[in-house]
């Protein structure tokens, strides 16, 4: 079995990872374990960009508002004052790495408008921001000696002794070898759990691995009942969860029933553009009523060539698939989106296990409370991984670099094609109830039950491990299995509607009766 030996472990390389890892670089050495290709990320998916207070007509406190308003009031105010105010920061060091922001003709940022926000505040690439920040970031990633990438390499477990995390069981999936990791420190920047839904826009490899690794080894897990579901994923058999960016309706695309009919203002004053979780339960009721598959977004009425400049990536993919966005109506629906929830964290990525960080979306730092507000996701990756980096600074030449004996015996029986096709059916099975009991509406009673359900497929699960625990969709299995378990249970204890998790026949806070922050008041 192969060790490997770093000062720090980073899992997973999308935005939080490797602005991690590029800081860090300068501490000692540094390795980037991830699954798949480096450039596979939530990261690279996102379209919309980074929500910062830049024109003069905007200030922290009107972010700060926004964002607690989304959030359904259940956000830790503090970290939501220390994320917002160093956007700008954030945007300035994107910025001197050589990401180039939309301009307008006076050479000022482009600041766009997402759903849930009260100012234009979105710094933006077109409608391709997360492609085009990590291409950047790899970039100088790469070009850092003190940094190695580990591709198409799976994290299976962590590894602790004692209070401590000291590294990680990982499966080179090329080589079917088995790899140890010892580290000082190990940072989780796994991203989320979408594909525990069976409508989702997150990338196949959102499986949950990095919540699930962490709970595997006691680290406390918070607030996983709140999973936003986005209001407008493209709905065509072809177009596998593809996002429709917030932006396009922060442009001014509106969305509508069949019969062209707008909708949303009689859910809430911002229309379309109100936060994530009214709209996508407004789609839901609208659908459920008309007995829809989809409803639209119409933006045949904006500039045909602002649409073709300014959301080439949206523009493009509908075409290919027949849509033409300036004169054709967009079919969407309400999709798994971001995990609000996840590991639990302090204001410097720390988790309840010694040595072990968790940024980006796999975390739970309270930013986002009950539901996340538009682009601020970008925003808490980049800013963790600096408050992180901070913190290890200040020890990383006291810690001691600890050596396991940890062993997991390799079992790689031959796979069979009727276990393959048992761990499609148990996926689908799971993702399926998720969808159904865990998704946009739920009830208390039925989540119960489908929760007994999901221990029973956990067990079949576990008996398939036995006979093979190198075969890499068995091990994501095991971790969405894990993952599901964890937003069923805390959505089954948590009786009362708030954000993203809407109780059938229970009260529910009008976001806009929300008590009104101030920065004078909380900044003690």
């Amino acid at each position: 079995m192969k060790n490997i030996e770093t000062d720090v472990l980073v899992l997973g390389s999308g935005i939080a990872g490797l602005s991690f890892a590029i800081k860090a670089a300068e501490l000692g050495s540094v390795c980037i374990v991830t699954k798949a290709a480096s450039s596979n990320s939530n990261t690279w998916l996102a379209q919309g960009g980074i929500a910062c207070v830049w024109d003069e007509k905007d200030n922290f406190n009107n972010h700060i508002q926004d964002t607690l308003l989304a959030g359904d009031g259940h956000c830790n105010v503090s970290t939501v004052e220390t994320v917002v105010k160093n956007a700008p920061n954030m945007i300035r060091d994107l910025m001197s790495l050589g990401v180039h922001f939309n301009k307008e003709t006076n050479n000022t940022l482009e600041l766009g408008r997402e759903g849930g926000h009260s100012k234009h505040r979105i710094v933006h690439i077109n409608d391709e921001s997360g492609m085009a920040i990590v291409n950047v970031l790899l970039e100088k990633a790469r070009s850092i000696k003190n940094i190695r990438f580990y591709e198409h390499h799976f994290a299976v477990d962590l590894i602790k002794e004692e209070s401590i995390c000291i590294g990680a069981y990982v499966l080179d999936s090329k080589n079917n070898e088995a790899v140890i990791f010892n580290s000082k420190f190990t940072v989780l920047a796994t991203g989320g759990a979408g594909q525990v839904y069976n409508h989702t826009t997150n990338p196949e490899i959102a499986t949950g691995d990095g919540i699930a690794m962490a709970y595997n080894i006691g680290a406390k897990i918070d607030d996983m009942e709140f999973v936003q579901f986005h209001p407008t994923a493209l709905y065509h058999p072809k177009s596998n969860g593809f996002l429709i960016s917030e932006a396009l309706r922060g442009f001014g695309a509106v969305l509508v029933l069949p019969n062209d009919k707008p909708f949303m203002d009689k859910y809430h004053p911002l229309g379309s553009l109100a936060p994530r979780d009214i709209v996508s339960r407004a789609m839901y009721s609208e659908m459920q009523a008309g007995k829809l598959p989809c409803l639209y977004l119409d933006a045949r009425k904006l500039p045909s060539k602002d649409l073709k400049n300014k959301f080439p990536g949206i523009y493009q993919k509908c075409l290919r698939l027949g849509i033409d966005i300036t004169s054709d109506l967009i079919p969407v629906a309400p999709a798994a989106h971001y995990m609000c929830g996840g590991v639990h964290t302090n204001i410097n990525g720390q988790t309840t296990v010694n040595n072990l960080f968790a940024i980006g979306e796999v975390a739970c730092t309270g930013l986002h409370g009950a539901n996340r507000l538009a682009s601020n996701s970008l925003l808490e990756g980049w800013v963790f991984a600096e408050n992180a980096f901070q913190k290890i600074q200040k020890t990383i030449e006291k810690t001691p670099l600890k050596k396991t004996v940890f062993v997991n015996d390799l079992k790689s029986e031959n796979t069979l094609v009727e276990d393959e096709a048992n761990i499609s059916l148990l996926k689908e099975k799971i993702r399926d109830i998720m969808w159904i009991h865990a998704g946009i509406k739920r009830n208390i009673a039925d989540m119960k039950t489908a929760y007994l359900t999901l221990e029973k497929i956990e067990h079949s699960v576990l008996l398939l491990l036995e006979k093979n625990n190198t075969y890499l969709p068995l091990l994501e299995l095991r971790n969405i299995i894990t993952s599901a378990k964890i937003i069923m249970l805390a959505a089954s204890k948590r009786n009362k509607s708030i954000g993203t998790h809407f109780v059938e026949d229970q009260p529910i806070l009008n976001n806009n009766q929300l008590p009104v922050w101030s920065l004078s008041h909380h900044s003690a």
